[in-house]
């Protein structure tokens, strides 16, 4: 009999432990394929077939859609991961009539994923990702990764382009409300922007009117065909943080490399407080680490019926400089500059950096 009740008073403890053990077993299989689909969404996964003109694509997005562009018709379905295979739904498709050789390309995409279940290994070499799924037939199809940039990168960089012909550049800036803003070197234009299957997608543009030189106008129609109502294959290349690239590709096949300077936000990691100053034609001597000449400011305010007053009359001395400004002794101007907090200055740099936003107010001074 006390055999038997210490069996029993045993078996709670072992189910106890057959149920941790598969509880870690569990967790271990989550966690490996959480790891896995977030490696399969870093890249896009390029195959080229040897009878094809173009490659086969795979496009893993973070909210479990597949996208495919076979280089005929772009296919897309559902995918997750479940233990070494990647599960995806039917593909739908667009049904254009294209080349035998893409066709082909086309009819082999929808025998690998279309509702399969796809065994699959990703695995890196010489520093190159490779993705190789094997199919039904246990044919093995290896696919090269190309890293995925971030929508970060765009929106943390300005992106300036010069064109031989004008001494102004096109300058973009992608904003992180979906909105794209070109300075033309004229005009400003705006359109929207979102970053799909290794392009940027942007539609209607609306421009401001202003007359320009010929050759800016001729410019502004430049960039408004380059980057309005488009698909534009792009590129970036972070190697050096401080100046990035990013070559955009025309419908022509035409290359342009525009270079990154880094956004005040990213730059001081912070949004910064609008300030405005007015900044004194004259200048005068001063002391910092050494003798230097000063700009003299005074804050402005402005109340909501755009009254101006001053939170000081007096002129205060300016050590440093404002960033984007260039003082000139014969105008009087107001600016709105973004003020940063500078994380751990050096002993002889200021805790703060002005950032010029716009000039508000210029006025000619007469010299006596």
């Amino acid at each position: 009999m006390k055999i038997k009740y210490l069996v029993l008073a045993l078996l709670p403890l072992s189910l106890m432990a057959c149920q941790t053990v598969q509880n870690v077993s569990d967790n271990v299989i989550n966690q490996i394929n959480t790891n896995a689909a977030k490696n399969l969404t870093e890249y896009n996964w390029t195959y080229q077939g040897s009878k094809a003109s173009k490659p086969l694509v795979l496009s893993f997005s973070q909210d479990q859609k597949l996208s495919i562009q076979t280089g005929c018709n772009n296919q897309g379905g559902t995918w997750k991961v479940e233990g070494n295979s990647i599960v995806v739904s039917p593909l739908v498709s667009t049904m254009m009539a294209c080349a035998d050789d893409l066709m082909q390309q086309e009819r082999l995409s929808s025998d690998i994923f279309s509702e399969k279940k796809v065994p699959f290994a990703i695995s890196t070499l010489n520093g190159e990702a490779i993705l190789t799924v094997t199919d039904s037939k246990g044919q093995k199809h290896v696919f090269a990764g190309t890293k995925v940039e971030s929508n970060n990168v765009l929106t943390n960089y300005t992106w300036s382009y010069q064109p031989a012909e004008t001494k102004r550049p096109i300058v973009l800036s992608f904003l992180a409300n979906d909105r794209l803003s070109v300075d033309t070197g004229c005009n400003r234009l705006n359109t929207s922007w979102k970053v799909e299957n290794g392009q940027i997608i942007t539609g209607d543009g609306a421009s401001t009117l202003m007359a320009c030189d010929p050759a800016l106008m001729k410019q502004e129609q430049f960039a408004g065909e380059l980057l309005t109502k488009g698909k534009i294959p792009f590129e970036v290349n972070t190697t050096d943080l401080h100046a990035p690239s990013l070559a955009l590709t025309d419908a022509k096949g035409q290359k342009y490399t525009f270079v990154g300077k880094m956004t005040p936000e990213t730059k001081y990691q912070s949004e910064g407080k609008t300030v405005f100053l007015e900044i004194a034609p004259e200048t005068k001597s001063c002391v910092g680490v050494a003798p230097q000449t000063c700009m003299q400011v005074r804050e402005v305010k402005y109340d909501d019926k755009g009254i101006k007053t001053y939170a000081d009359k007096n002129w205060s001395l300016y050590y440093g400089q404002i960033e984007g400004f260039e003082h000139n002794p014969n105008q009087r101007v107001i600016v709105r500059v973004k003020r940063f907090d500078i994380k751990n200055p050096a002993a002889d740099q200021s805790s703060i950096a002005d950032v010029l936003d716009m000039v508000v107010e210029q006025e000619i001074v007469k010299k006596p």
